[in-house]
């Protein structure tokens, strides 16, 4: 079991939150604490205060840069024509690959054969 929890953005698919777990991650999704329609600025804030690190797909989420202290976001540049299990397979290779201190206090993003971090 790691130690790092995440939050699945609404844009990501449901499924995304049971292959996150699968790999020993603790997450929760918007959809289901009841910010599925919440400003990004709002999911940060959540984030923020519950040491999550953001799952998504939405690239606006680089405002997250505005604060240092935050556990961190993975943004999945990936075709949006995508079923959800092509993004899975995605998600869960770079689960795979990532090691957990790359993904603490930086800004991944995973696009088809590789991904990218730049630190907070």
């Amino acid at each position: 079991m790691h130690s790092l929890k995440f939050i699945l953005d609404a844009d990501m698919p449901r499924s995304s939150a049971e292959v996150i777990r699968s790999t020993g991650y603790d997450v929760e999704d918007v959809r289901d604490i009841g910010m599925g329609a919440a400003k990004d600025s709002e999911i940060i804030e959540y984030a923020l205060e519950n040491e999550r690190i953001i799952v998504t797909r939405d690239t606006d989420f680089g405002e997250i840069l505005r604060y240092p202290e935050h556990p961190g976001g993975v943004i999945f540049r990936l075709p949006y024509t995508f079923r959800a299990e092509e993004l899975n397979r995605v998600l869960k290779e770079f689960l795979d690959t990532v090691e957990d201190n790359e993904l603490i206090n930086a800004i991944i993003i995973v696009e088809l054969g590789r991904y990218r971090r730049r630190p907070l």
